[in-house]
């Protein structure tokens, strides 16, 4: 039963690794409603009343994807959300929407970001 239940765990970690989609943060649009993973630049931060935003792959107003950490899910992260990711990498997974005509992925877990 041990051996049944630990092939079953290998099989859906497999085909979870498999679903995940590597994106580049440019070719965003193209995958919204979709469950994606974008790698990119966190070129500039800011952190309003409600909200925090990440811009990945240029400053706003050129970003090329937006996160968005939401504030009730602010206190879930280390330290504040704007200052820790500024200047890093990151890898971002999540679901791919749209805003005013941009795209951005909203995250509510810290585990969605990982910093390379």
């Amino acid at each position: 039963m041990k051996k049944l239940s630990l092939l079953l765990f290998l099989l859906a970690t497999a085909f979870y690794a498999k679903s995940q989609t590597l994106v580049l943060a440019k070719d965003a649009g193209q995958y919204v409603g979709k469950n994606v993973t974008i790698c990119d630049s966190v070129y500039s931060t800011k952190g309003l009343d409600k909200l925090t935003l990440i811009n990945l792959g240029g400053a706003y107003p050129k970003e090329l994807i937006t996160v968005v950490i939401n504030k009730e899910d602010e206190s879930k992260f280390p330290s504040e959300p704007a200052s820790m990711f500024m200047g890093n990498k990151i890898c971002v997974t999540g679901i791919v929407s749209e805003f005013k005509g941009k795209t951005q992925i909203v995250v509510t877990d810290p585990k969605q970001i990982v910093v390379k």
